[in-house]
């Protein structure tokens, strides 16, 4: 039996608010995570939030080329066209995380999350976190 990842991601508020409305339903990339269809994805509302302020499960991980992943997802990457090319300018992929069951929650602040990681730093582009830790910030909901 395959455990579920669970991949933390820094968002800039703009664009986490973007996600957690349903507003923005793939997350760009230029690294591609270890995940599949079904883990979970938690949004980090990076400064001046500093906070948890979501999760949903991560539908697909698209790999493709900047142009086609325009071409194809560009209503559902929450971003205009100039900020799109200028965040893949000179390079040749892409990588879009396609997010489904977005859920808000009460903002967990990175006080409150280093209460139970004493040593957790938001990720710089992702990291992983154990599931005990996910169970433990209490954001698990079914």
């Amino acid at each position: 039996m395959n455990q579920k990842k669970y991949l933390l991601i820094a968002v800039k508020p703009e664009f986490a608010n973007k996600i957690v409305e349903n507003e923005k339903t793939i997350e760009l990339r230029k690294t591609k995570p270890n995940v599949k269809a079904g883990d979970f994805l938690i949004i980090y509302s990076s400064s001046p939030v500093k906070a948890i302020i979501g999760f949903g499960l991560i539908k697909q991980i698209i790999v493709t080329t900047p142009t086609q992943m325009w071409e194809n997802y560009s209503l559902k990457v929450g971003i205009d066209k100039e900020r799109f090319v200028d965040y893949y300018k000179d390079k040749e992929r892409s990588i879009g995380i396609e997010i489904e069951n977005m859920k808000l929650v009460n903002p967990i602040s990175l006080k409150d999350i280093r209460v139970l990681e004493t040593n957790f730093h938001p990720p710089q582009i992702y990291r992983y976190i154990s599931n005990n830790i996910f169970e433990s910030l209490n954001i698990l909901t079914t």
